[in-house]
């Protein structure tokens, strides 16, 4: 037990006023002349017990009373394990939370303002050799050095707010190492915040040698609407095309939403415009549709009308424009006339037909399509170009000629990790259910005929059937329930026919689905860019191997802003590093000298959109902290708070409690009658 104010201790003299009257007793007795006194001794044996009594109770009182309010000003605690001894060196770490969050207002204005101020009280309590650490929300590195009071206060002046939003662990994580790599004195850490909750339920594991404490600032509530996410029904796209974009919106208000409007910009220029409703506490997908688009990289921007909270009300995101498709062919001794008359009704399919002995192996990871058209066996050297190709992210497409060599090709194929051809099987086969969910038929008939007309062969391959394997049917028939099948391995897709091409197999190259077979295997072989990206939650961009020279460097360009990115090449792909570079929302552009590599959009967080925050019972039980560690944030943080928050619990408002119950005991006391 100790005293914030031990000198008030000696108010406890005091006790000797009701202790001398109660002995000496001041009372004047009144002489009162009565006829007969014998009646009057047993009243006077009961009057002379119950006073006594009466007078003893009194005293206790005063004496009680006097000691709890004695001990109300010198305000005891209780010392706890933890309690350093008192010095004068004390190091203290500020985290103000300067989030979007904390552009909300209260009745003292603008949260981060109120959180400045609170800052700035905390250098009022302590005194003038008290270094300390300012930490943001950008948790740059720069925040690491000791700090005096002045240039405390003048780095906090310069506090705006910023885009990112870190995780609570993160911010007490790093005032935990930043504070025990300061040895001299008391440690403090404060935490100045609206506190809203995050998705992870999980308590903050604090060190238990740091005293932490959380300044909770509360916001008047708001309704609030966010752009949540968007992203297209087709991952492909070319110039003309008609496209559908699907965006998601959020309501984090309890009230329903009407008439909301949606636009859509590209590149500057208006696209699409829509309204929509939104229930309560609730979400709503809904498309805008926009045709027309011609050049390659497109930036685009979705933006809703909704205040007074705005930083959430748009999202930027950027596409390109697909020239052409790239597309190899490899046959054995003649090309196959049915797929270089198909490819040949689109300018935009490049078709290359080799013979396999004249393939460059080099060229296939520019190609988003190779099929193998009529080899009669893979040999194990493009065997193992091919694997490499598809794990990497190619498209590849298997065409069994009736004269192939099996067992080339199941050797070929399990190394895939696909079904593969048992035997020639010369029954009549017809195919009887196509696949509509699969992306390379979902859209290849406008409306569905009643009898629909699918391909028939008179010769198929019988296909093992793997229970362990990728395979998505395509075509099903009477015989076979594998006619064609889509695989997938690594970053890559499989594409795998059972029906031979040839005519006195199949009519399958005659057929109409053969040729949106061609097209849809082709351009879904694109593998669609990251739409956008999140500041403080991506710190990188996946891109396609890039070798690089010893001279060459990567640039980053884009809202007033240049870098050069960290850059981790690999035959998977590559990443390049951007992290906390960029700080700011917009379009940034990737380039290798003169070369544009691609163009990606910077959106700021939306976990800030939720207006939900935790209660002080919330806190306590989050961050395992008693409630004495809740400082209210308009009171003003005063030098007895801090001593107070050093050393253990307080019970000065018990002790006034105490005193007011004695002082109304004595009340009782003096007039009770009986």
């Amino acid at each position: 037990m100790g005293f914030l104010f031990p000198n008030f201790l000696y108010g406890l003299f005091f006790i000797a006023v009701p202790i001398a009257v109660h002995l000496f007793n001041f009372r004047r007795f009144k002489k009162v002349y009565f006829t007969n006194v014998a009646f009057l001794q047993s009243v006077e044996a009961k009057s002379a017990a119950a006073r006594q009594l009466k007078e003893r109770l009194l005293l206790l009182a005063r004496i009680l009373a006097i000691i709890f309010l004695v001990l109300a000003f010198a305000q005891p605690y209780l010392k706890t394990e933890q309690a350093p001894p008192q010095s004068q060196n004390n190091v203290v770490s500020v985290y103000v939370d300067n989030s979007y969050s904390m552009e909300a207002v209260n009745a003292q204005g603008r949260l981060l303002d109120e959180a400045k101020r609170s800052a700035t009280d905390l250098t009022e309590a302590f005194d003038l050799n008290t270094r300390y650490q300012l930490l943001t929300s950008n948790l740059e590195s720069n925040n690491t050095r000791l700090l005096s009071k002045d240039e405390f206060l003048e780095a906090l002046e310069q506090t705006k707010i910023t885009a990112f939003s870190p995780s609570y662990q993160q911010v007490v994580g790093r005032q935990s190492v930043f504070l025990q790599n300061q040895h001299q004195g008391n440690r403090y850490a404060f935490l100045i915040s609206d506190f809203q909750k995050e998705s992870n339920s999980k308590p903050i594991k604090t060190d238990s040698s740091i005293r932490l404490n959380l300044v909770p600032l509360k916001a008047n509530p708001l309704p609030n609407i966010s752009v949540d996410s968007v992203y297209f029904i087709s991952p492909f796209h070319r110039e003309g095309q008609s496209e559908s974009l699907v965006y998601r919106l959020k309501n984090h208000s309890d009230k329903k939403v009407e008439n909301l409007s949606v636009s859509l910009s590209i590149n500057g220029s208006q696209q699409a415009l829509g309204t929509t409703n939104i229930n309560a506490n609730a979400t709503v997908l809904d498309t805008l549709k926009f045709s027309g688009l011609r050049g390659q990289w497109q930036q685009a921007e979705l933006k809703i009308k909704d205040y007074p909270i705005t930083f959430d009300d748009q999202l930027l995101f950027a596409f390109s424009l697909q020239k052409q498709a790239n597309i190899t062919a490899l046959y054995h001794q003649k090309p196959v006339k049915a797929i270089g008359a198909a490819y040949g009704t689109d300018d935009f399919f490049k078709l290359t037909q080799i013979d396999q002995s004249q393939l460059n192996y080099s060229k296939l990871a520019s190609q988003q399509l190779v099929i193998l058209e009529n080899l009669t066996e893979v040999a194990p050297g493009l065997a193992q170009q091919l694997r490499q190709y598809v794990s990497n992210g190619g498209s590849l497409a298997v065409f069994i000629p009736l004269s192939a060599d099996l067992l080339s090709y199941q050797r070929f194929l399990q190394s895939l990790e696909t079904d593969f051809p048992l035997s020639l099987n010369k029954q009549e086969n017809r195919a009887t259910n196509i696949n509509l969910q699969h992306p390379v038929f979902n859209d290849v008939f406008e409306q569905l005929p009643q009898q629909l007309d699918l391909p028939q062969a008179n010769m198929f391959f019988q296909s093992a059937n793997l229970t362990r394997s990728s395979r998505q049917v395509l075509l099903r028939g009477t015989v076979s329930d594998n006619l064609l099948s889509a695989y997938s391995l690594g970053k890559g897709k499989i594409y795998l026919s059972f029906l031979p091409l040839e005519a006195e197999a199949s009519n399958f190259t005659q057929h109409a689905l053969f040729l949106p077979f061609l097209f849809k295997a082709a351009l879904l072989s694109f593998n669609p860019q990251k739409m956008y990206y999140t500041l403080g939650a991506d710190e990188n961009i996946r891109l396609n191997s890039i070798p690089l020279g010893d001279k060459q460097i990567m640039r980053i360009y884009g809202e007033g802003t240049e870098i050069i990115p960290n850059y981790q090449n690999s035959q998977a792909g590559a990443n390049v590093f951007f992290a906390d570079q960029l700080t700011r929302s917009g379009f940034y552009q990737l380039k290798l000298a003169d070369s544009l590599l691609q163009v990606f959009a910077l959106n700021q967080n939306a976990k800030e959109s939720a207006m939900a925050f935790y209660s002080d019972t919330e806190l306590a039980q989050k961050f395992g902290v008693s409630g004495a560690s809740i400082i209210k944030a308009k009171e003003k943080i005063t030098a007895a708070q801090i001593k107070q928050l050093a050393t253990g619990a307080s019970f000065w408002k018990l002790c006034i409690i105490l005193a007011l119950v004695c002082l109304a005991a004595e009340i009782f006391i003096v007039r009770y009658k009986s």
